[in-house]
């Protein structure tokens, strides 16, 4: 078991490195400096970065409330949300990227 001050720590650096991962998603899809200095092959696709901080934005509304209220029925409704964002962003990410990227070309957005 982790002291008190131990878990605030944790629960400290978790929250640095969430707010640094959210910074660094939002430098690279504004195409600030850290994108110009990234090659392109190795930027990451734009459609990646929304989808994952869309899902880091439901996250951050279903866990307060679901550890708050873990019987209301806006909790169970919140984690129905969450589990069918999160099922639907991985299997994008597993099957149907070359389909979501062939849609991004055809619109003529950006990938990268």
């Amino acid at each position: 078991m982790l002291s008190p001050n131990g878990t605030l720590i944790v629960l400290g650096l978790l929250v640095a490195l969430a707010i640094g991962a959210v910074w660094l998603s939002i430098t690279i899809l504004l195409r600030g400096k850290l994108y110009h200095r990234l090659k392109p092959d190795a930027r990451p696709r734009r459609w990646v970065l929304i989808s994952l901080l869309a899902l880091f934005l439901i996250f951050l509304v279903w866990f307060p409330v679901w550890m708050t209220w873990p019987h209301a029925l806006i909790s169970r409704f919140l984690t129905l949300l969450f589990g069918v964002s999160f099922v639907i962003v991985s299997l994008t990410f597993k099957w149907f990227a070359p389909f979501v990227d062939a849609y991004f070309t055809r619109k003529g957005w950006p990938l990268r």
